[in-house]
């Protein structure tokens, strides 16, 4: 990867060789915090020199022009480093001038501004896309809908009018006017990144020390802690000369000089805001530049506040004076910013005037200052102890600074100024413990100066003040006392007195601090929870957290007191991480001496009177970490072991009796039991001195002190309140989760029990709610425990222990929850009701993860379904109720709900058929007793729950949404678990045992039905698609449009991002899955999507966040638009052609400059997938950087540079990459190699641009040469790795193909050269290999799995066609699916890390890995396989070329032999092989290469260990080995790859007919055929040839044609041919004859020629059995002992009277061009005369009257031969006869030849008869005229042009060597040469 430069040459920026990163970019960027970790680009960025110096000074980032920054902008843009450009792609001279223009204008430096303006450039096509779009957004985020219909309907109506209209103007780049103020807006964008940025990082750093110990440390924590760093020292250079003249490190750095120049800045900031003449000019003209100031302005004075918030924060001390007197100055001045005014697209600065409000309260310090206050006190306290000396004076220690802040908090105070609250309040509590400290002292000394003192004075113990007689006694005023003094200054007015009270009750009961506090922590929050800014929403809210504690000193435990706690304890985030706030929630529960004391021990002394409480503090403080991983949260300890109860009882309750009396401690004793719970029939507390008691509490009372029913009598207690009712506190040891769940169960009708401590009324509906939610938070926090399941079933089980035996708390839930249910639909609802509904949703989503099967069998009788019939109360609650209030509360926890239904259906999958009973322990809940869920109730609940949230997301458009972030929970909740639905449907393949059972057999059965309901809802199968859904789910995506604007709270972006990305995500799954069920629905469903283009371009240029799922999407979508073979809808067909344009111009950038390589990834795959499905508009532009009109239209000059001269070929820029391979990412390599490859296929003149750019050819050679294959033991990451480069040389071959190809077409051989110039190592040793399976791993992981699990098979997680995935852990088995499914076997699945045991979740990765190579390996077989093949065709243009092939059909052979058949793809992959060696062998051969080697293709012995020389498997192995031949077929495809290694050996035998003999390595032998290969020939005839040719008869007489084809006979009878033809094969033929005599094979081919006849009635009057019958005896008769024994077996007579030989006896004969035309060029001409021929040089002239005779016996034949040449014949031999009279074909000259030779040979043989003991009468002269066949031929050996001008062709193979002209024409050669033949026969030459 290339350095990444803050500011690269000019001449690369603007030549787009290297982006520009602006601040905005990588702001957003660090938005998506996870993605922004792993990006080395944005990590190298930010660690720049440059990029440290602007965040070490956010508050300047851009210095002031001077003499210094004005040579360097000169120097930058001096035409040695950049000159204009010639294309007029930019206009240098126009950057220059708006450079110096921005410089001039905002007073920054010039190369700082130059870097503004060529962002802008930069940026251009991007604004011109947001441009057609009218973005609005409300500043506020909270209160209006920014993701609700108004947005919505604004949005994505604006959008559909506006983008790509022609009536709308593009962003105008050459107006100069509106390019300067986009200028503007981009200086204050960058401004604010930067210093967004820099309070991120700071923010980062302050609570690092807080976050968890243990975490490794990031880089951006390593840039925080240097930032912060940087910024201090940076603000101490500045502030304080003499230090600056310090080296750095001797420095003493002043860590609030920041916070001086912060301050500045600030008052900088109001200043311009109240007056506008300070506002740079060019804001100070146009009232729409005077907004877009203010507004930016107020935005930077937000950051401002937040970076003073984290500073302040990390201060060790407290701030010196000047700067509490700066900052409390500025806030009197402003009134603390409360009476600022928003703008009109800024409406809410709430959370600015909080954050002035954190601040103030910040910079008091309030622990601190406390602290020093005691240090003060105590050092006054002693003789001649001063206070510590620090160094610097404080600020309370400061007379002036004290007195300034007294009389800003009283002015704060007089006039009401809320926003003061705070800071009154906290300076109100450091004044309080100075006079606390004041007042003690004085009273100390007035009682040293009184007399008696020493005689009769208090004790110590008496005053309390513990002072001591070394203590001072003078009568000087103390330290302490002095500054109490300052507080009394006459300012004060009526304050004067006690300033300290005054405050705090302003503070609390006039401006309601608390309340205050209480919405500051919520405003906060919402603005600042997403994971990058949250440090300051955690460090606003311990600065809340500090004040309320050090207030309890003043107000101790109350209503507003508990409010302001729980706000700060528990963020009101119902639908986010709180999760990062937990640690407040920890150092509560640690704080024993304060917190604890006062507020939840208070809470606790009140249980159960003031129950509501205690039940919200104790669900906020169940996200406290635990102490240890093991054991019972804290808070369920605490409940576990409560004490005491309060109880209001009765008015006339006289069942006590008073202690201690005298001590007025109202101390109590119970002299009878008081009941907590009492029978609903007890109307009175009192009757006869005594209660009835019911059931339950007699059973209580067996269990003494502990239960929850009553407290036995003899109980110590105190009165609390001794009005009627009294209120008592009695000590009572028992379970407050006992208790809970009792009374819980009270509003239960057929309870019989109400709580009587309560007044013997139901416990309200929102007090149920309460409860249900801490039980919810109990379980939550239990089950983030070692053994969370155990803990949790420990707490339901204590919650229901109270209650029934036949019952439970899930029960008691679960019915109230019905209840409810069922008023809402009664429309007989009360008040809480909705809250206990939503709280039990949550329960039971919590529930699953404890007792599932307890939830499913709710649901599938409830009526929030209604799956029985029925109203839907999912319909009512939602429809009737929240509908009209706006408050989705509940649909959000449905919807949660269904997700959490879905992940435990998919889950128990497995574990359902499993489960075994077990016995339960005492505390066990009564639910694990259940029997499994129904696979049948799991399927209704989902679809019925499946079909309730389709209802909702089409009415979800029409909802207004009060709380802006339910909206994006309900659809992201719905779309995720539709996507995991479907995903987990259709992505998994059907195992091939179950290819012809229903969905129902499958493991995922019981997903089917809901999966398939949400496909016909979206995708319906009649109509044109088109549908409600769709139309919802592009508004959804419209409603993302206001993530542009970059005032939208950080929060609210990210769940627009998270919404978006969740919607694409769905959409892609939603196209997948419906083209694997159908492709014409697949097609009307993409056609409908279509429509949202216009707004995805947009998103695309808005926010790269989303930009990897919606190329995922966009790829998914064109290729479903290509799924059929109809022409598909262009892509951008919602587009303008200038839009379209602009959004090419956009994504060809691929993600530059900040290089995501994911993300460019991504982008290529889609690219890719343009090309290959037909977008021609699209792919034109990528591959030439211009549109096909553009490329026709005359160039001309214009003014305006627009998008038409920025083009760009990504086929260029992929090439230019690919250049240097060996320094990109990998997997970029091999994403552009597969765009490369699309490309040629794509459009022809790719090609040629590839094969002009040598330097790609060469280089990506040079790289794939050092490919190395992984070795048998490589680990897993390696096969990871090998998988890509494999993949990669993959695509690159077909690159080459394509290449060479055109070239061979073009007569250029530029990528030959190359290829041949080339080693091609790589690709010839392991290009064909595919032997990366591990079977052990596999057939190891199969096994257990099934040993392991009921009913599981490794291939039920195989993923399907239309769910694949990347090479790589996930690759074909679903990881998250078998993780999900299998993964409730802990052990199991994780393996045991101490006993070193993986689990099968390693072996699944490794299996993944292992494949992902194996797939490589079979696409490289392929490619390579196709480049071979192509390269063979060059075999006899080049011979370099040869060695290579030869080598790689070696490979392919010895390949297939050691193939194992277990392996996947075997058979394909045998296939592949075997078909690359068939063809590059035949061309090999066919060029006549003598290469040595390709004669040991047959069979090849190598040099092995100690000499010894072993065999190699070679062609004859492959077709030995092979289990498939003629006689085991039964089909005609299990023939397939036996013929092809039959054709295989043909030509491995070949190469030992044509290649010369070699001598013996020692002595002077003759060259010969070696022994090893003759007895491979012999045994190729004996095993192959002979079994072969006898199978295919049996086949043909069992009428099985197909397996007994001419063409299978053809290939044998070759291989017989090919082994006769071997030089040297004489050794060999005794052994031959013997075998053949051995197998009767002359007589099979007799017997099957004396049927030919009948064959060819079936075979439409083609004799082609007969032709294989003659060609098989000729091939026979080549060897002299199989002639002889054919001659023995009277073979001709045996042809003579076989019906098919009377053909050649009918008039005229069977000439050339009769029908059929077999019998003439096969039977006659190359059967019967060669045969006799034969037969006469092997037997000799003993056989000559057989073949004399045999021959006469065709007199018509003999006839027609005779005038075979002349030019005219008699009119009865046929009409196409006449037509061809006079021509001359090779098959007449070879019929010449034989006759001729044939009556030759009679003749002699008749001459010597006697000499031979023959009779001379028994042999009969041919009846063949030789002199008129040596007149005939005579005639055409005269004159070769006449010759020429006679011959033809008769049939193809002819037509091919007939030519095109007479020098190419090889038939006529072969003519003449058997002419010439004919010629010498009769003696002449």
């Amino acid at each position: 990867m290339a350095e990444v430069q803050y500011f690269p040459p000019l001449d690369k920026c603007l030549a787009d060789r290297e982006g520009l990163i602006s601040w905005k970019t990588a702001y957003r960027a660090l938005c998506d915090l996870p993605t922004a970790l792993r990006s080395v680009t944005l990590e190298h960025f930010l660690n720049t020199a440059e990029a440290i110096e602007i965040l070490a000074n956010p508050l300047t980032p851009f210095p002031e022009p001077s003499q210094p920054s004005k040579t360097r902008f000169d120097t930058r843009t001096a035409p040695i480093h950049v000159a204009q450009s010639g294309s007029g792609d930019y206009d240098l001279e126009q950057l220059k001038k708006d450079a110096l223009w921005l410089a001039q204008t905002v007073k920054i430096e010039e190369e700082a501004a130059l870097r503004i303006v060529i962002v802008e450039r930069q940026e251009r096509d991007k604004d011109q896309l947001v441009n057609t779009t009218v973005r609005t957004v409300d500043g506020s985020g909270r209160g209006v809908d920014t993701f609700g219909a108004s947005v919505l309907e604004k949005s994505a109506a604006e959008f559909g009018r506006t983008v790509g209209a022609p009536g709308v103007p593009g962003f105008a780049s050459g107006n100069e006017q509106t390019r300067r103020h986009r200028v503007l807006e981009l200086y204050l964008e960058e401004r604010q990144a930067v210093l967004s940025i820099s309070t991120e990082l700071v923010g980062l750093h302050v609570i690092a020390n807080e976050a968890e110990s243990g975490a490794t440390r990031t880089w951006l924590q390593d840039l925080a802690a240097r930032v912060a760093a940087e910024q201090h020292d940076r603000a101490t250079y500045r502030d304080s000369p003499p230090e600056a003249a310090k080296a750095k490190q001797d420095r003493r750095v002043d860590e609030q000089a920041f916070l001086k120049e912060a301050v500045k800045t600030l008052r900088g900031c109001m200043e311009r805001l109240e007056d506008s003449s300070r506002r740079p000019s060019a804001f100070g003209l146009e009232h729409g530049k005077q907004e877009l100031y203010v507004s930016a302005t107020l935005v930077y004075m937000t950051a401002i506040l937040r970076l003073i918030l984290a500073h302040s924060h990390a201060l060790d001390r407290l701030p010196e004076p000047t700067i509490m007197i700066d900052w409390f100055k500025l806030m009197d001045e402003c009134a603390f910013m409360q009476y600022l005014q928003p703008t009109p697209t800024l409406q809410n600065i709430e959370t600015l005037q909080y954050l002035a409000s954190l601040v103030s309260l910040a910079m008091l310090q309030l622990p601190k200052a406390v602290a020093w206050v005691t240090e003060i006190v105590t050092a006054s306290r002693r003789a001649g102890v001063r206070y510590p000396e620090i160094g610097d004076k404080l600020c309370i220690d400061d007379e002036s600074c004290v007195k300034a802040l007294n009389k800003i908090m009283y002015d704060a105070a007089r006039n009401n100024v809320v926003l003061a609250a705070p800071a009154i309040y906290a300076w109100s509590l450091v004044a309080k413990h100075i006079r606390d400290g004041a007042d003690t002292l004085r009273s100390r000394r007035e009682r040293a100066d009184r007399p008696g003192h020493e005689d009769g004075g208090s004790s110590d113990t008496e005053t309390g003040d513990g002072i001591t007689r070394q203590e001072s006694t003078d009568g000087a005023e103390t330290e302490i006392e002095k500054r109490w003094a300052w507080f009394h200054q006459p300012e004060l007015e009526d304050a004067r007195d006690d300033p300290a009270r005054y405050w705090a009750v302003a503070a609390v009961d006039g401006m309601n601090v608390y309340g205050l506090m209480t919405s500051c922590s919520g405003t906060v929050t919402a603005a600042y929870g997403a994971e990058l800014s949250f440090p300051i929403a955690l460090i606003a809210r311990e600065r809340l957290y500090e004040l309320l504690r050090e207030g309890l000193s003043l107000v101790s435990y109350d209503i507003p007191v508990m409010d302001a706690l729980l706000a700060i304890l528990s963020p009101d985030l119902p639908y986010r991480d709180g999760q990062r706030f937990g640690m407040l929630a920890s150092r509560f529960l640690a704080d024993t001496e304060v917190f604890r004391a006062a507020i939840l021990d208070q809470a606790l002394a009140r249980y159960p009177h003031e129950l509501s409480p205690l039940l919200r503090l104790c669900t906020a403080l169940c996200s406290a970490k635990a102490l240890h991983s093991g054991g019972q949260p804290q808070i369920v300890q605490i409940l576990e072991s409560l004490q005491t109860v309060t109880l209001m009882v009765p008015e006339h309750f006289r069942s006590y009796m008073l202690e201690n009396e005298d001590e007025n401690a109202n101390a109590l004793i119970l002299t009878e039991d008081l009941a907590i719970f009492s029978p609903k029939r007890q109307e009175t507390f009192y009757g006869e001195g005594r209660f009835l008691m019911g059931r339950e509490v007699r059973e209580a009372e067996q269990e003494g002190a502990r239960n929850v029913l009553l407290i036995p009598g003899g109980t110590p207690g105190m009165v609390i309140r001794e009005d009627r009712p009294m209120v008592l506190t009695l000590k009572h040891p028992h379970s407050g989760l006992e208790y809970i769940g009792l009374v819980l169960s009270t509003l239960l009708p057929g309870n019989d029990l109400v709580p009587s401590t309560l007044g013997a009324s139901e416990t309200d509906k929102a007090t149920a709610a309460e409860i249900v939610t801490l039980i919810t938070a109990l379980l939550t926090a239990a089950l983030k425990q070692q053994e969370g399941q155990e803990e949790a079933r420990f707490v339901l089980g204590r919650l229901g222990f109270a209650l029934h035996d036949e019952t439970d708390i899930v029960a008691v839930i679960t019915n109230l929850f019905e209840l409810e249910l069922l008023a809402f639909i009664a429309q007989e609802i009360e008040p809480g009701s909705l809250e206990l509904c939503i709280a039990c949703v949550d329960f039971l989503a919590k529930l699953t993860h404890v007792s599932p099967e307890r939830v499913w069998s709710f649901l599938a009788r409830s009526s929030l379904l209604s799956l029985s019939g029925g109203a839907s109360s999912i319909a009512a609650i939602v429809g009737t109720v929240e509908a009209q209030t706006g408050s989705f509360g509940f649909l959000a926890a449905c919807a949660k709900l269904f997700a959490e239904c879905l992940r435990d259906a998919v889950a128990g999958l497995v574990k359902r058929k499993a489960r075994l009973a077990r016995t339960g322990g005492r505390f066990d809940s009564p639910m694990q007793g259940l029997d499994s869920t129904p696979e049948r109730t799991v399927s209704l609940v989902l679809k019925g729950y499946t079909r309730a949230m389709l209802d909702v997301l089409r009415d979800l458009g029409s909802w207004r949404f009060a709380v802006v972030e339910e909206k994006g929970v309900v659809l992201r909740s719905v779309v995720d678990t539709f996507e995991r639905l479907l995903r987990w449907t259709y992505g998994l393949d059907v195992p091939a045992h179950q290819v012809a059972a229903t969905q129902k057999e499958r493991m995922i059965a019981a997903l089917v039905p809901a999966a398939e309901t949400i496909l016909d809802a979206f995708a319906p199968v009649v109509g044109d698609g088109a549908t409600p859904l769709l139309d919802m789910m592009g508004a959804a995506l419209a409603e993302a449009l206001s993530v542009g604007d970059d005032r939208l709270p950080l929060e609210h972006r990210e769940a627009l991002i998270e919404q978006t990305r969740s919607l694409l995500r769905f959409l892609t799954r939603l196209v997948r899955s419906t083209r694997t069920t159908e492709l014409e629905r697949a097609l009307g469903l993409a056609n409908q999507l279509l429509k949202a283009i216009p707004v995805l371009t947009v998103l695309y240029a808005l926010d790269s966040a989303w930009n990897p799922d919606m190329m995922m999407y966009m790829t998914e979508l064109v290729r479903a638009l290509a799924c059929t073979a109809a022409d598909p809808q262009p892509l951008l067909s919602g587009l303008s052609a200038d839009a379209a344009k602009t959004f090419l111009s956009v994504i060809s950038d691929l993600d530059r400059p900040t290089r995501d390589f994911d993300l460019e990834c991504d982008v290529w795959t889609f690219l890719t997938a343009a090309l290959e499905s037909r977008q021609q508009w699209f792919s034109m532009y990528m591959l030439t950087g211009t549109l096909p009109k553009d490329r026709l239209r005359t160039k001309t000059t214009t003014t305006n540079c627009t998008t038409d001269s920025k083009g760009k070929s990504l086929l260029k820029h992929a090439l230019d990459e690919l250049a240097n391979i060996t320094q990109i990412v990998p997997a970029r390599a091999k994403a552009m190699l597969h765009f490369v490859a699309a490309a040629q296929r794509t459009w022809v003149w790719a090609t040629e641009t590839v094969r002009s750019h040598a330097e790609f050819l060469k280089n990506t050679l040079a790289w794939m040469e050092e490919i190395r294959a992984p070795s048998r033991g490589a680990k897993d990451v390696d096969h990871e790795v090998s998988a890509g480069e494999h993949q990669a040389a993959a695509y690159f071959c077909d690159i080459l193909v394509l290449g060479l190809h055109a070239g061979l077409e073009t007569g250029d051989e530029t990528v030959l050269k190359i290829l041949t110039g080339s080693k091609l190592g790589f690709l010839t040793h392991h290009g064909v290999s595919v032997n990366a399976y591990n079977r052990s791993l596999h057939r190891n992981l199969s096994e257990n799995l099934a040993r392991k699990f009921v009913d599981v098979e490794l291939t039920d997680f195989k993923r399907a066609a239309g769910n694949t995935a990347d090479h790589g852990g996930c690759f074909t088995y679903d990881y998250e699916l078998a993780e999900t499914v299998l993964g409730y076997q802990a052990l199991a699945w994780e393996g045991n890390g101490d006993r070193r045991t993986q689990g099968f979740a390693a072996e699944f990765l490794r299996a993944n890995m292992n494949l992902s190579l194996v797939d490589a390996q079979t696409n490289l077989l392929r490619s390579w396989g196709a480049l071979a093949t192509t390269l063979s065709e060059c075999v006899g243009i080049e011979d370099a070329a040869q060695e290579p092939l030869i080598v790689t059909v070696k490979a392919c052979l010895e390949g297939n032999a050691k193939a194992g058949m277990d392996e996947p793809n075997t058979t394909e992959v045998l296939l592949l092989r075997a078909n690359v060696a068939f063809v590059v062998l035949s061309k090999l051969v066919g060029a006549g290469c003598a290469k040595p080697g390709l004669k040991e293709l047959l069979v090849r012995e190598v040099q092995g260990e100690k000499e010894q020389r072993r065999r190699e498997p070679g062609a004859w192995d492959l077709v030995r080995m092979c289990p498939v031949d003629f006689d085991v077929a039964t089909a005609r495809e299990d023939l397939r790859y036996y013929r092809t290694l039959l054709q295989i050996l043909f030509l491995a035998i070949r190469p030992h007919a044509y290649i010369p003999l070699t001598k013996p390595v020692k002595g002077d032998g003759k060259a010969s055929l070696s022994a090893e290969n003759a007895s491979v020939l012999v045994d190729i005839v004996a095993k192959i040839v002979i079994p072969g040719f006898r199978a295919l008869c049996g086949n043909l007489h069992a009428e099985d044609m197909a397996i007994a084809s001419p063409a299978d006979f053809s290939l044998i009878i070759a291989l017989l041919q090919a082994v006769l033809a071997v030089q040297g094969i004489g050794i060999a033929h005794l052994p031959l004859a013997t075998a053949i005599a051995d197998s009767s094979l002359v007589r099979g081919a007799l017997s099957l020629y004396s049927w030919a006849d009948q064959l060819a009635e079936i075979m439409d009057d083609d004799p082609i059995y007969g032709e294989v019958a003659m060609t098989t005896l000729v091939a026979l008769s080549g060897i002299p002992q199989v002639a002889e024994q054919m001659a023995l077996q009277g073979v001709l007579l045996q042809l003579s009277g076989a019906k098919l030989s009377n053909y050649f006896r009918k008039p005229g004969g069977k000439g050339q061009w009769d029908e059929p035309v077999g019998l003439f060029a096969v039977i006659w001409t190359e059967g019967f005369l060669p045969l006799c021929l034969n037969l006469l040089s092997a037997v000799g002239p003993a056989i000559a009257g057989e073949v004399s005779a045999f021959l006469n016996s065709f007199p018509e034949q003999l006839k027609r031969a005779e005038e075979a040449f002349r030019s005219e014949g008699p009119g009865s031999y046929g009409r196409r006869r006449q037509q061809h009279s006079g021509d001359v074909t090779l098959g007449l000259v070879r019929e010449a030849q034989g006759l001729v030779l044939i009556a030759l040979t009679l003749k002699s043989d008749l001459a010597r008869a006697a000499a031979d003991g023959i009779t001379a009468a028994d042999v009969a002269p041919l009846r063949y005229d030789l002199e008129n066949a040596r007149q005939e031929v005579g005639k055409l050996a005269r004159s070769q042009r006449s010759l020429a001008d006679k011959v033809v062709a008769v049939n193809e193979r002819e037509l091919v060597m007939l030519g095109s002209d007479s020098h190419d024409n090889e038939l006529l050669r072969r003519v003449a040469d058997g002419v010439r033949v004919v010629m010498r026969c009769f003696g002449d030459e």
